[in-house]
């Protein structure tokens, strides 16, 4: 049985209880549910989307360390996701409030690609919750003269 099925069983057995699906907290079922996303023919693809966009813990979780790296790739344009525009990955980012997504903003913030550092940026200036070692970044990038670090 996978990771995903053993979700769904979960969701149900909630449901008898009165509950709500329990958000995803581990890393292998968000790497299951990226899997079951890229295949866009799999059966599983649209729940998939739900559970990773919604149901996905932000945070420092390690389900949103791979979320994040996902997105990223999106961004990138490494992975082609229709229904997640690089604008949408952006936002699904900005509500992750931390952690790794944070180390995604500032990779693509310090990046080559002009227009995504901008736009990863403008949410990074939306984020509170900053690391000592992020700020190191940043403090490195504008001392190498770095616009953006600014």
């Amino acid at each position: 049985m996978s990771l995903y099925s053993d979700y769904l069983a979960e969701i149900e057995k909630r449901k008898t209880q009165g509950l709500h699906p329990k958000p995803i907290e581990d890393c292998a079922l968000v790497r299951e549910l990226i899997a079951q996303i890229k295949d866009t023919r799999n059966e599983h693809r649209e729940g998939s989307l739900n559970f990773f966009i919604y149901n996905t813990l932000p945070g420092t979780t390690s389900a949103a360390g791979v979320k994040a790296q996902f997105l990223e790739e999106i961004i990138r344009g490494d992975a082609v996701v229709a229904e997640i525009t690089q604008k949408f990955a952006f936002e699904l980012l900005s509500h992750m409030k931390g952690g790794p997504s944070v180390e995604v903003l500032l990779n693509l913030a310090l990046g080559d690609n002009a227009e995504t550092a901008k736009n990863a940026a403008s949410v990074l200036k939306t984020q509170v919750f900053l690391y000592e070692a992020d700020t190191n970044r940043l403090e490195t990038a504008y001392k190498t003269g770095n616009a953006l670090a600014e």
